[in-house]
């Protein structure tokens, strides 16, 4: 990832950050919508006030390469230690370790936060998805099977997990979810 910075993403990659979803929104099966999102939408994710839930990006000097977010795996208070994260990157930018880089930055810091378990989806098949989650040491724990219709086809989900800690109850017990 020569020359590439990561930080935490701001209004203004908003739209770069749509472009790159509604690419795989209208030519791919990682993400399931079917109509496009946009730039307003992505402000709400970046603009949330909550350490466990981040969104980052990846830039350099053309612009933004792929952002990752972790999110709200469930809104019940006893899930708070639990996200779910994505990761998306420019069709240009795969293969360069964009996703690792950018996974790497945002388990830092939500590890840092106070989050114990990390969930991942990935629609199958989906080798370099899965190559890049296995890497940032997370394990495959299930498949759904059929449950995402697009591009005139059933898509099975595989579910991928990471935990950070021990068994022991979290510092701060207090959710923020």
């Amino acid at each position: 990832m020569n020359g590439a910075a990561i930080r935490t993403a701001h209004a203004g990659d908003a739209d770069a950050i749509a472009q790159i979803l509604n690419h795989e929104i209208a030519h791919g099966t990682a993400h399931f919508g079917t109509t496009p999102i946009d730039a307003d939408e992505v402000r709400t994710w970046i603009g949330l006030e909550n350490p466990r839930h981040t969104v980052l990006v990846a830039t350099d000097r053309s612009g933004v390469l792929g952002f990752c977010k972790s999110g709200v795996y469930k809104p019940r208070g006893g899930y708070a230690w639990t996200v779910e994260i994505s990761a998306y990157i420019a069709a240009g930018a795969q293969g360069r370790g964009v996703g690792s880089a950018l996974y790497a930055e945002l388990f830092d810091r939500i590890e840092a936060a106070g989050v114990r378990t990390v969930l991942a989806g990935i629609t199958l098949p989906n080798d370099a998805s899965v190559r890049l989650h296995e890497r940032c040491g997370m394990r495959r724990f299930c498949v759904q099977e059929r449950v995402g219709f697009k591009g005139g086809s059933w898509h099975d989900v595989g579910y991928w997990i990471r935990h950070f800690g021990g068994d022991e109850a979290p510092a701060d017990a207090t959710p923020l979810a």
